[in-house]
């Protein structure tokens, strides 16, 4: 059996900004176990949601169970929801929770900051087929349901190309971009492909960018072993952000 992911939310002492987190795109809050504490316990207030679709862990879960603009829907409750406790708010994400705090960046006034970690935003992914079925394999080892693959497929490629439209809209915003912005990347990704964090910070010409290579990470950065390095230089950042 498979347990429900719940929401991460933990108060802080700060109330000029705080902190919301967006996990991948077969992932859920537990992807943040270990990122939120540590902003917590450096004064942040945080909240990771669970996206639509991602919470019941059912064989379609995130592909039948909500798109991108459902999503993006979650991301307004999530900024709205920080943003009654705090001045200003701070949103980063992981995989394509990283395509969605991009747009909360670009779009929303009392975001003042935020980041991408392993984010498919200019390129996509090589593998979202393959990542699809290993979250097919996940779903049938635990449920002991057989899933139609080839039913599926379908579903799977609407999502690919929802996903994209919705990258390529934000992709548009970046250059404008004047806001902080925090990039982290593992040169071990077997995901994506590496260097379109590279392409990601060259494409915001008028951000101050805080780059940061992890050459033996891999894809899930918050639960890699990197992970406390992680943590610690995205405190740093947070620390340099003046709203």
């Amino acid at each position: 059996m498979i347990s429900e992911p719940s929401a991460i939310a933990l108060d802080g002492t700060r109330r000029d900004l705080g902190v919301v987190l967006l996990h991948s795109y077969t992932g859920s809050s537990r992807d943040m176990k270990y990122l939120a504490p540590a902003l917590n316990a450096a004064g942040y207030p945080v909240f990771a949601p669970v996206l639509r679709g991602h919470r019941e862990r059912t064989f379609y879960g995130p592909l039948l169970g909500g798109n991108p603009e459902d999503w993006w829907q979650d991301v307004l409750a999530a900024v709205r929801r920080m943003h009654r406790q705090t001045a200003h708010v701070a949103v980063f994400g992981l995989s394509l929770g990283g395509v969605l705090a991009m747009r909360a960046i670009t779009d929303l006034p009392h975001v003042a900051a935020g980041g991408v970690m392993a984010a498919p935003i200019l390129d996509g992914s090589p593998v979202f087929s393959g990542t699809v079925s290993g979250y097919f394999d996940y779903v049938e080892r635990f449920t002991g349901v057989t899933i139609n693959r080839a039913a599926m497929a379908p579903a799977v490629d609407r999502q690919r190309v929802a996903i994209r439209h919705f990258a390529h809209d934000v992709i548009r915003k970046m250059p404008a971009l004047t806001k902080p912005v925090f990039i982290a990347q593992g040169g071990a990704d077997p995901i994506i492909d590496p260097q379109t964090a590279e392409r990601t910070r060259d494409a915001l010409t008028h951000s101050r960018v805080d780059f940061h290579w992890y050459p033996e990470a891999g894809h899930i950065l918050t639960a890699d072993p990197v992970h406390p390095q992680l943590e610690k230089d995205l405190i740093a950042f947070l620390q340099t952000i003046e709203p």
